[in-house]
């Protein structure tokens, strides 16, 4: 499990806030008066100063609460950013309390959390724990991956992935484009992807509203796939229906409702894209997927290994 690189460390010792700096490792970044929620209009920033053998810092959302996007997907009242790393983070806003975050350093350049809360009748709250990874440890995430589960199942969710609706109809966040990597243990060959429990569970595109009215909502007849994907939509490469074990000619899903699938292909990743904004879609959550490292066979069919 990832939890295995944490140490045990009293908060208090390492919290910092808004305008501070740390190279410490396992520090703990707060909003002012942690744990009550904050109203501040101003932006709050904390600068992870890269330790000498670190190559890589992980930001754990222990806690984070901010303002809803805005009815296109946009965080425009609250938004929370990481600059400075060697790749592009997206903006989040919104509940992403429980995700994570992987970020390489750029050469021995500093890494910056900025909170920009632009409404004093907002609350918002955060603590993000903040753990510097060195460059030959084996939790490191492989590069291009935002997120990283060392684990042989579990469950990805999007920022901001929520069961409950909000008041604009939209939680799903505008403007992403990331990898998910799972870790490949020794002696798995494949990785099932399924949606969770939750009605609401992969809603994408298109008007979720109607599909819970129509009853179509978390059922293969709302999903869409290929060419029916070209705004908002995961990638799982080389896909094979679970149902039918039938390979299918895309790796492109969308729509309200998603086929578990099983894939071979090598390394375990799901990419997340969303376009700039949610024109033409109304309601969509995001999605909520297991996934589950299936052991080898043995046998080596159609390239399987």
């Amino acid at each position: 499990m990832l939890e295995n690189y944490q140490e045990t460390t009293d908060i208090t010792d390492v919290q910092r806030t808004c305008g501070d700096s740390s190279d410490l490792n396992n520090t703990y970044f707060v909003s002012p008066g942690f744990p009550t929620t904050y109203t501040g209009g101003t932006a709050c920033s904390f600068t992870i100063v890269k330790q000498d053998d670190a190559c890589q810092v992980r930001l754990d959302f222990l806690t984070l609460n901010l303002a809803q996007p805005n009815i296109n997907g946009t965080c425009t009242t609250d938004a929370l950013t990481v600059t400075g790393g060697a790749s592009v983070a997206p903006v989040l806003c919104g509940e992403n309390s429980g995700q994570h975050m992987y970020m390489d350093f750029n050469g021995n350049q500093s890494i910056t959390i900025t909170i920009y809360v632009r409404s004093s009748s907002a609350s918002r709250s955060w603590n993000i724990k903040v753990a510097q990874i060195n460059c030959n440890c084996p939790w490191r995430a492989p590069s291009g991956c935002l997120q990283f589960y060392n684990q042989l199942s579990g469950t990805v969710r999007s920022f901001n992935y929520g069961s409950s609706s909000v008041l604009n109809g939209t939680r799903q966040l505008a403007g992403m484009n990331y990898g998910v990597c799972v870790n490949m243990f020794p002696g798995y060959c494949s990785i099932e992807w399924s949606a969770t429990s939750d009605l609401y569970g992969f809603s994408l595109t298109g008007n979720t509203f109607t599909a819970v009215g129509d009853g179509t909502l978390g059922t293969t007849a709302a999903s869409l796939t290929g060419v029916n994907c070209t705004t908002d939509f995961v990638v799982i490469p080389a896909p094979i229906l679970t149902s039918n074990s039938s390979y299918l000619n895309t790796d492109r899903f969308c729509g309200n409702g998603f086929p578990s699938v099983i894939s071979y292909s090598k390394p375990f990743v799901l990419t997340v894209v969303t376009n700039g904004n949610e024109v033409n879609d109304t309601g969509n959550r995001g999605f909520s997927l297991s996934f589950t490292q299936e052991l080898c066979s043995g046998a080596l069919i159609l390239g399987k290994r």
